[in-house]
């Protein structure tokens, strides 16, 4: 076994702290065989060094260590007698036994396959779980329940299965946030018993089965399409209104309505450069200007806007001339 996966045991289970037995049965042999060696064979060094050795295994038989991630409970002749946290601790051997659990945060995923909606919709979700020990009830994870990690696990399947038989298909889509509160409070109810604080549940993939998702792509594609014909409908209607306010201006006004179709006649040609467009006698007629009278009346206008602007001009020159020479 590598020591990866060992170390992945003892993160995923209770562990039990063994060996001050073993250590206690090697002191006491390792003294009893240096005092009868020693003695048989005048051997004073070897008395020594199998003494110290011997000592060492009774003193190292008593202790034991916590890591700082590890909470331990101490059952003396089987029953409960203390909780202890990390550092370098004591028991006794062959009366006490010592059993560690690691208190960090863990994560499992856990999945409901195949699983029906309330309204008949077969999905698939896959979710995790972060959950952890707490830390000053660590006995009750260890003694109220047989494996705590797997029946957190079973737990979680089945109010996810159960959460998925009474909702909405949509529901599932639209409102996860509320699916993962719901599922983490019903856990949290199931896990307090045995000391284990869950910290978050969440909903990480819905899949459902091909046939229905290439359905919801076209029905999603359709409403789409069906906003961009609203709006496309509604500049229209915008458009037309324009339309008819400026049609209301150049009723009453045909050289406006010639200018601006001369207008739009140049911004047309424009475009195209120096290029000369010929445009026949009958699109003029059509704009007005094959209409004798409207061109003559265009010419009249621009006459009288002349004429106004020289008025203009000429009153502005006698007034200047009047303050040149005060009477």
């Amino acid at each position: 076994m590598s020591a990866e996966q060992s170390s992945f045991i003892s993160f995923d289970r209770v562990v039990n702290q063994g060996g001050s037995a073993g250590f206690l049965a090697l002191g006491i042999t390792l003294a009893i065989f240096g005092i009868i060696f020693g003695f048989l064979l005048n051997g004073m060094e070897i008395f020594i060094i199998t003494t110290i050795l011997g000592i060492i295994s009774i003193v190292a038989s008593f202790l034991f260590i916590i890591k700082q991630y590890e909470r331990s409970i101490i059952l003396r002749v089987g029953k409960y007698n203390r909780q202890v946290g990390p550092g370098l601790r004591t028991r006794i051997p062959f009366i006490e036994n010592a059993l560690v659990v690691d208190i960090r945060e863990k994560v499992r995923e856990f999945t409901a396959e195949r699983m029906l909606t309330k309204d008949n919709v077969p999905v698939t979700i896959d979710a995790i779980l972060r959950y952890k020990i707490i830390e000053d009830r660590a006995k009750d994870a260890i003694l109220n329940v047989e494996n705590f990690n797997e029946m957190i696990k079973q737990v979680s399947q089945t109010t996810l299965r159960n959460n998925i038989g009474s909702s909405l298909f949509q529901d599932i889509l639209s409102k996860r946030e509320e699916i993962n509160h719901h599922i983490k409070s019903i856990i949290s109810q199931e896990a307090g018993g045995w000391g284990i604080e869950v910290t978050g549940v969440e909903v990480r993939q819905v899949i459902i089965p091909k046939e229905l998702e290439a359905a919801m792509s076209m029905q999603a594609q359709a409403e789409r399409e069906k906003s961009a014909r609203v709006t496309y409908g509604e500049s229209e209607i915008l458009v037309a209104k324009k339309f008819e306010e400026a049609s209301a201006v150049y009723l009453d006004n045909p050289v406006a309505y010639a200018l601006r179709q001369s207008n739009m006649l140049y911004e047309s040609i424009k475009v195209q450069g120096n290029t000369i467009v010929m445009i026949p006698s009958e699109s003029l007629n059509s704009m007005g200007f094959g209409n004798l009278a409207t061109t003559v009346a265009y010419l009249e206008n621009t006459k009288k806007a002349a004429k106004d602007s020289q008025k203009a001009t000429d009153a502005s020159s006698a007034v200047n001339t009047n303050d040149s020479n005060p009477s």
